[in-house]
């Protein structure tokens, strides 16, 4: 993803959620479904996007996504959420909760 390709899905998408991996990180790998299962489940009116931190090393960089796996979650535009590392699904919907509810209910 380019940086002009974020900048058009922030303009255009009021809630989405950046995962950054890479290919040789194990727990980016077993981490992933259970993001997307969550918000599948819970939050579907956020789109989530896979990342590679290698092909998007411009990106990555701006958005100060030095690890991964790596989680921003975007809100009206703006940064809400960042996660590096293993993350608590529980927590992290928690967090997703309120502002979701007020967004979208």
């Amino acid at each position: 993803m380019t940086i002009r390709e974020f900048e058009q899905l922030q303009s255009e998408n009021p809630a989405f959620m950046l995962y950054f991996h890479n290919d040789s990180c194990g727990v980016c790998k077993f981490l992933y479904p259970k993001v997307e299962t969550l918000l599948n489940d819970k939050f579907p009116n956020i789109k989530l996007l896979r990342v590679s931190s290698q092909e998007s090393r411009e990106l990555a960089g701006q958005l100060r996504m030095l690890s991964v796996p790596g989680i921003l979650l975007f809100l009206e535009g703006k940064e809400y959420l960042r996660s590096n590392g293993m993350v608590s699904l529980g927590q992290m919907e928690v967090k997703i909760q309120r502002p979701y509810t007020l967004m979208f209910d």
